[in-house]
């Protein structure tokens, strides 16, 4: 990968919708670099936030995140010694530097790249779940099309 992203044409996607749902596998207790980079060239002084940088403001994100460990690793007794949500800190304050609503997370515990061909039954069931999660957060939300 280029790391290269077309940024006129990203932004007029996060313009064209009320709800952006950020997908992503948790990647050494944060997002991955290519999606770091992604908001650093996407979520640009103007654009998101600073003075005139209000485009985003009042649109909807979630986060949609896989983990690799269990969900008993992500806790104040367990392996990770943090619950899931304090990983979560520096997309919570990207959102609300881009004065956007953060509707929260969905996560999926357990599914690690190791396991794609031992466990891909296991692997696709887990994924169906996510996403029948990630739609009835969606639908829990009240929002209306900005004109």
């Amino acid at each position: 990968m280029d790391y290269k992203f077309d940024v006129k044409k990203e932004q007029q996607l996060l313009l064209d919708h009320d709800i952006i749902v950020m997908q992503f596998p948790l990647f050494w207790y944060s997002w991955p670099s290519a999606m770091q980079k992604w908001v650093e060239d996407v979520f640009t002084h103007g654009f998101s936030h600073g003075s005139t940088g209000n485009k985003l403001k009042g649109k909807k994100i979630l986060f949609s995140l896989t983990t690799g460990a269990g969900e008993e690793a992500y806790s104040k007794n367990g392996f990770m010694k943090h619950e899931i949500g304090e990983f979560l800190y520096p997309m919570d304050a990207v959102a609300n530097l881009a004065q956007m609503q953060n509707l929260g997370f969905v996560c999926t515990y357990g599914v690690s790249y190791s396991m794609r061909s031992s466990k891909k039954d296991e692997i696709q069931r887990k994924a169906n779940e996510h996403a029948k999660r990630v739609v009835e957060a969606l639908r829990s939300f009240e929002f209306t099309r900005n004109v």
